[in-house]
């Protein structure tokens, strides 16, 4: 990996898809690029790479099944934000469970967000069985344009191309996609990540979804190269809180050929990620174990707490589903902890009926400080 800093500019492609007849988008320079790694880059990747393993080894032990989503929606929600959505996660929460008019700006944003938190979700655990590849692209973009839409065919490993993607595009892709996976080139499992995360990001795929493919597929490599035990990460968040020079590292890494800057910035972010996630798993043990207290003696009322963990909304049918009983007790337990202040009925009206858990919405998305 070491080797003189590259001093020739990097062809960028536009960030939007190729209209018909327009030229042929320009591509970036094939990874690696010559990269110079001094004592300072090599201790902050041991110092990210100690966090990642923190992380990975307190959320097993734990078990963040429960924790999980929540942490995904918290990534999809500042990846989202970075790529210019305005969209808060009670969007998400309040679209699932069709509190929100169709019509609401807000139910919109609030699919997109859950799209891409389930595109990680899913990418997550699909490389448990299956290679890091071109396939794993097409349907995570699938993923995140579909949602649920065609899942018995994602299902499947291979894949059709992406029929809106040039063939120069897709060269380049199929260049990126060998490699993440090339041992021939030995390199640390984050500093090619951080190389394929931003080389994504120039590819300029259609649609306007890179920024938030290459965010999701960041994470979903690192759980292939078994960097990342638990599908907890919300690195976004510190880009989001750094987004100029977010975009300024960016650019001087694929227009300049300069690396090194936008590796620091990656690693500072996994590093700073990774503390900040380890932190808030067990605020949200403690909250949890709080909460149980709380309801202690109410019939049925821990496992619609640890549904609301899911989605701090809920609804009779949602809350029959998760205590496994009827709607006429599913109505009896949500009256219960409405009057114990744990639940508000959100909409006003007197049938279809939705509930938020305020303080679990606020722990969900109350970060630890980013160091």
């Amino acid at each position: 990996m070491s080797g003189a800093r590259a001093t020739r500019p990097v062809r960028v492609a536009p960030s939007r898809a190729r209209r018909p007849g327009a030229a042929s988008p320009r591509l970036p320079e094939p990874l690696p690029p010559p990269l110079a790694m001094d004592a300072g880059l090599v201790l902050l990747l041991t110092e990210a790479e100690a966090a990642l393993a923190g992380l990975s080894a307190a959320g097993v032990a734990a078990d963040t099944a429960l924790f999980a989503p929540a942490c995904a929606a918290l990534e999809a929600l500042h990846s989202c934000r970075l790529a210019g959505l305005e969209v808060g996660l009670a969007d998400l929460y309040q679209a699932q469970v069709g509190a929100l008019a169709r019509d609401d700006p807000r139910a919109a944003a609030g699919v997109t967000l859950w799209r891409t938190a389930i595109a990680f979700q899913r990418g997550f655990a699909r490389v448990r069985h299956h290679p890091f590849d071109l396939a794993l692209v097409d349907v995570v973009r699938d993923w995140l344009r579909e949602g649920e839409a065609g899942d018995a065919a994602l299902a499947e490993a291979a894949i059709a191309p992406a029929l809106d993607l040039s063939p120069a595009q897709r060269i380049a892709l199929e260049a990126w996609a060998h490699f993440a996976v090339d041992d021939r080139v030995w390199m640390p499992p984050l500093i090619r990540c951080a190389l394929l995360q931003a080389h994504l990001e120039a590819l300029a795929l259609p649609d306007g979804r890179e920024g938030r493919l290459a965010r999701v597929l960041a994470p979903v490599y690192l759980a292939a190269r078994r960097q990342l035990a638990v599908p907890v990460w919300f690195v976004s968040a510190y880009w989001q809180a750094h987004r100029a020079r977010y975009r300024s590292r960016l650019r001087q890494a694929l227009r300049d050929g300069v690396w090194e800057p936008w590796l620091e910035f990656f690693l500072l972010g996994v590093r700073g990620a990774a503390r900040s996630a380890l932190i808030h798993l067990h605020d949200l043990a403690r909250h949890r174990a709080g909460l149980l207290r709380e309801v202690r003696g109410i019939a049925n009322a821990p496992l619609l707490v640890d549904a609301l963990f899911i989605n701090p909304c809920t609804t009779a049918a949602r809350a029959a589903q998760a205590i496994g009983r009827t709607l006429p007790t599913a109505n009896v337990l949500l009256q219960a902890l409405e009057e114990q202040g744990v639940l508000h009925e959100i909409t006003g009206r007197r049938r279809h009926r939705v509930y938020l858990a305020p303080r679990v919405l606020n722990a969900l998305q109350r970060l630890p400080p980013m160091a």
